[in-house]
């Protein structure tokens, strides 16, 4: 069975190891939201010395969102990482691989699957977010970006496709609809990000993604993910 590793940046966003691969998923962002964290010179400084922030084979933004994807900082890791494939769901840099549509692409030992999913907030209806999953192996990960918490389309696209680990935003885990939508899919092992450091957690989202951790029945393996470079591994 392949083995999946898991080390946060900031934010909803990442390194992930699977199988041979090496994935950076959001990763890269310095814009703060209030009562959120993005990448600070010194954590920045830190992911640079981070075995898991080095070398990757891809390089994926879920949407282009400034918490999420920073350009200048894509444009940096071009540079550094030049093998690096750089998939995107706007059209921003060369050289990159742009997302339209339902697609599939393979890579590095992996078979990744791509489908658009509605953005959280009707603000944000235009905004191109893309929903993943990635298979090495026997193992899948499903990636869903800021998708709208319990919306139909997630669930369409996983279509009954077994998943061992779900990553999803706080939301999915706090909001009982989204609570619903987990239970349905039935991940082997959840991660929960997008959760503010302590220092920025204005509006006591840490607190409520424990309180809520206790109220999945039938998910064996929940996780929050809460601290800069706090990496999970699972099997």
């Amino acid at each position: 069975m392949s083995h999946c590793t898991v080390t946060l940046s900031a934010n909803a966003g990442g390194a992930l190891t699977l199988g041979p691969a090496r994935i950076w998923y959001d990763a890269m962002h310095r814009q703060q939201v209030p009562g959120f964290s993005t990448i600070s010179p010194a954590l920045m400084a830190a992911l640079e010395q981070t075995r898991a922030f080095y070398d990757p084979d891809l390089i994926l933004c879920s949407h282009c969102h400034p918490d999420h994807c920073s350009i200048p900082l894509l444009k940096e890791a071009q540079r550094l990482w030049p093998r690096a494939k750089l998939v995107l769901p706007e059209p921003h840099l060369p050289d990159q691989i742009l997302l339209e549509g339902e697609s599939r692409m393979s890579l590095a030992g992996l078979e990744l699957r791509f489908a658009p999913l509605p953005h959280e907030g009707a603000q944000y209806a235009r905004v191109a977010n893309y929903g993943c999953i990635l298979r090495s192996g026997d193992f899948r990960v499903l990636l869903a970006g800021d998708c709208a918490v319990a919306s139909p389309a997630l669930v369409k696209f996983v279509g009954g496709e077994p998943i061992d680990l779900a990553i999803l935003n706080f939301p999915w885990l706090t909001l009982p609809r989204g609570r619903a939508v987990i239970e349905s899919i039935r991940p082997r092992h959840l991660l929960i990000w997008h959760l503010p450091f302590q220092e920025d957690d204005r509006w006591g989202y840490r607190l409520a993604a424990r309180r809520a951790l206790g109220k999945l029945i039938t998910i064996p393996d929940a996780r929050l993910l809460l601290e800069p470079l706090q990496e999970e591994t699972f099997d």
